[in-house]
């Protein structure tokens, strides 16, 4: 599999997948990629008191054939349920949807140290997928959004 950043030329590849009732349910309509395009105009802010430190889109192809849209945000600390935290606020964090373990290989994501997604219990394809990449639950009973949270820590180097 490899990664490329996601352009906006390339929206008529992707949308048509957000038309499936199990992709609105869990991600929205097709509208949702050119969304999270558009917010890479837009300057970063903060999400559930997390700083963002960076917003990245790629697609995903096998043999230049597209098989994926991954939206990747950074923040200054993890999200989610509070054991995320560590008692550090200064962790680099990315929040992962939903893809595999390329993801974790980009450049752009070097300095990350905690890669972590919320998935509704009833998401069996993505938490597949993550545990796939080798992340683990952190609790399997879900948070007060209805959300499970799966981790996985990269050491340095």
């Amino acid at each position: 599999m490899q990664l490329k950043t996601f352009e906006a030329s390339e929206l008529h590849l992707v949308e048509p997948w957000f038309n499936d009732p199990e992709t609105r349910r869990w991600l929205g309509g097709p509208r949702k990629p050119r969304q999270m395009l558009n917010l890479m105009n837009h300057p970063l802010g903060e999400f559930r008191g997390a700083r963002e430190t960076g917003r990245f889109r790629w697609l995903a192809s096998v043999h230049e054939a597209a098989i994926g849209f991954i939206d990747c945000g950074t923040y200054d600390r993890p999200l989610g349920q509070h054991q995320l935290c560590g008692g550090s606020h200064t962790a680099r964090t990315s929040s992962l949807h939903p893809d595999d373990i390329e993801l974790m290989r980009q450049p752009e994501l070097a300095e990350i140290r905690l890669f972590g997604a919320g998935v509704e219990p009833d998401n069996l394809a993505f938490i597949g997928s993550l545990v796939s990449a080798g992340l683990e639950a952190l609790d399997a009973r879900p948070d007060w959004e209805g959300m499970v949270y799966y981790v996985k820590r990269i050491a340095p180097g």
